[in-house]
């Protein structure tokens, strides 16, 4: 549905009412840029630090602000570039991406997450990657949220002092009651989101959102192709 390699400006362009593009979210990032084939994302760091407008961000859209409507077996994959720098630069780091989840009626149900977050930024001292989900009963009603901490497991073999990119992947997978979200980073499944986000059972992928936690540092994070795929469906923008 679409292929963004960031190699073309409008690729990072704002959404128009004839092309797909990005949106604001909660906070506006310094800038929102290409770079040397790569989404550059500056933060403002003279921005809030704390509450809903300490994510700045934004949104991926179709044309005039619709939603994709990608249905179970949809594939979001993007790269991340993990800074060496951030484990000795003593400042805080915190990226991640947010596929907005919808019901059957196009309702926003879920808005699961995968975030990284360097040494300094993580509550155990460590680099990890963390993944947000919703919590409901037996019955399926809802009762709660948590971030579920992933870590580093050693099976990707991620060293954080050496950074570097890895490779991210959002599967939309089919259940009885909706559909959940399976998480692999190079190739490998770090979690399994069956059992969450059920209460308002989600069918489809509506929009992208790439947000950075502003700690009142000079921060820079790059993500590279950014890439919606459905089943049967060629990759094209």
């Amino acid at each position: 549905m679409f292929d963004l390699d960031f190699s073309d400006s409008a690729d990072a362009a704002d959404n128009t009412s004839t092309s797909a593009g990005w949106v604001v979210d909660r906070r506006a990032p310094e800038s929102w840029t290409t770079d040397a084939g790569r989404l550059r994302i500056d933060i403002d760091e003279s921005a809030e630090t704390s509450g809903f407008y300490a994510y700045q961000g934004k949104k991926y859209q179709d044309a005039d602000g619709a939603y994709w409507n990608a249905g179970a077996g949809s594939r979001l994959s993007y790269r991340f570039y993990i800074d060496p720098a951030w484990e000795t630069d003593s400042e805080a780091h915190e990226s991640g991406v947010w596929p907005v989840l919808g019901d059957a009626n196009g309702n926003i149900s879920a808005y699961p997450i995968l975030a990284y977050q360097d040494g300094d930024a993580s509550d155990t001292g460590e680099a990890r990657f963390r993944t947000y989900v919703y919590e409901s009963d037996e019955d399926g009603n809802f009762v709660g949220d948590e971030w579920i901490d992933l870590g580093l497991p050693k099976k990707l073999g991620i060293d954080p002092e050496a950074g570097g990119w890895v490779t991210v992947e959002a599967q939309l997978q089919s259940l009885n009651d909706g559909a959940a979200l399976k998480w692999r980073i190079d190739n490998r499944l770090v979690f399994d989101e069956r059992g969450y986000n059920v209460f308002s059972p989600s069918t489809q992928f509506l929009e992208f959102i790439i947000n950075s936690v502003n700690f009142g540092n000079d921060a820079t994070y790059y993500y590279d192709d950014f890439t919606l795929s459905t089943p049967g469906n060629a990759r094209n923008k």
